[in-house]
């Protein structure tokens, strides 16, 4: 791991391959998964794809009884496990064994588990996506999933059905829940950021306006890599308070503007350059050009527009965002994973032209838009 600067802020971002490498790896990885289902009964291979959904709920039990946390102090064997999480030490062998075969955690003789490198993205510290796993496999998460019949049916999502209002609406009322939403969004941001901060260049960048920036983790590290840099962090009021936190502990605090507000009325002005990661996706083509015709009327003349979100290939082959994408269908109200095509249309409509699309090591891009 290489360390953002000679000093400790806690936060470490790696060293990665080259994007087009990682790239050529997964369409490795593809063509051999796919041609292993076609060698045997098709039959076969769609019921193995469907039992997937057991290890999925298997890791979010594994997350619930922090298993990986207790695992990473050293082996324990089941017995000690079940009394730890106080479980059945039947039920939970069941559990671990059908883990390791998927290499999260690994049995090593007489009911004796262990950590393994994917079981430390199960456990709290750096790297880790414990706490959006527990936001996405939440009882309430599983619920709505049920709904997914009602959704592709009726062009609706189901969060008004099933939560009584849209999403956002729903976390301001329960604090609890909005809390575990902005850590889950902050594992997500620990990955992507730091794959965005490797595979673009912001020398030459001013103000950089984060809207939608959360507890503004984005912004800080490129701040801090680039200490020319000026930045405002913009998100909801109950949203953007958790910043104050992590811009301190970053040691960037003279340099940062914290700005509550609705980014759909008014963005910051003056910012000669605005980024939005993991925003544009939760919205209908309508609000997207809204929004974005609010940061073009912000923004300085020949300002820079920076957003980081997964571009969906157009053919058949695998794709993140197209899974992910079943995940705007049932919760966010005509939110949407997009083409390049799609991307281009409502950048257009909003006075922005698509320069260049940079692919990252993870599933983002970084489309970069400027203003005409």
């Amino acid at each position: 791991m290489k360390s953002l600067s000679g000093m400790d802020y806690g936060i470490d971002v790696p060293r990665f391959p080259p994007a087009r490498l990682v790239k050529l790896t997964d369409c490795i990885k593809n063509f051999l998964v796919k041609t292993a289902r076609r060698m045997g009964p098709s039959n076969l291979a769609v019921f193995e794809l469907t039992q997937n959904i057991w290890i999925i709920r298997a890791i979010g039990v594994a997350v619930e009884l922090e298993i990986a946390d207790i695992l990473s102090g050293g082996p324990k064997t089941v017995s000690e496990l079940a009394v730890l999480t106080k479980s059945n030490p039947d039920n939970l062998y069941r559990l671990m064994r059908a883990l390791a075969s998927q290499g999260i955690f690994r049995e090593t003789g007489n009911r004796t588990f262990r950590m393994t490198p994917l079981a430390s993205g199960l456990k709290e510290g750096k790297g880790s996506m414990k706490n959006m796993i527990a936001h996405q496999l939440n009882p309430t998460n599983w619920q709505m999933i049920g709904e997914m019949t009602y959704c592709v049916r009726t062009g609706k999502d189901v969060a008004e059905k099933i939560l009584g209002s849209d999403i956002f609406e729903y976390l301001k009322k329960y604090p609890e829940k909005n809390r575990l939403y902005n850590l889950a969004m902050t594992d997500t941001s620990n990955i992507s950021s730091a794959t965005v901060l490797s595979a673009y260049n912001f020398s030459g960048v001013k103000k950089l306006v984060d809207i939608g920036g959360g507890h503004g983790f984005l912004l800080s590290i490129i701040m801090h890599k680039y200490p020319e840099l000026q930045g405002v962090i913009f998100d909801l009021p109950h949203v953007v308070k958790g910043a104050n936190e992590t811009i301190k502990k970053m040691g960037i605090e003279n340099r940062v503007s914290i700005v509550p507000g609705n980014f759909f009325e008014t963005v910051p002005e003056g910012g000669d350059t605005y980024i939005l990661k993991s925003i544009i996706h939760a919205f209908d083509d309508e609000k997207c050009i809204s929004l974005l015709q609010n940061i073009y009327k912000a923004m300085v003349d020949k300002g820079k527009l920076l957003i980081v979100e997964v571009v969906l290939p157009e053919d058949n082959s695998p794709s993140f965002g197209k899974i992910f994408d079943l995940q705007m269908l049932i919760g966010a109200p005509g939110g949407k994973e997009r083409t390049r095509k799609e991307f281009e249309y409502i950048l257009s409509r909003s006075g922005f032209k698509l320069k260049r699309i940079i692919p990252t090591v993870s599933p983002f891009c970084i489309l970069e838009s400027l203003k005409l």
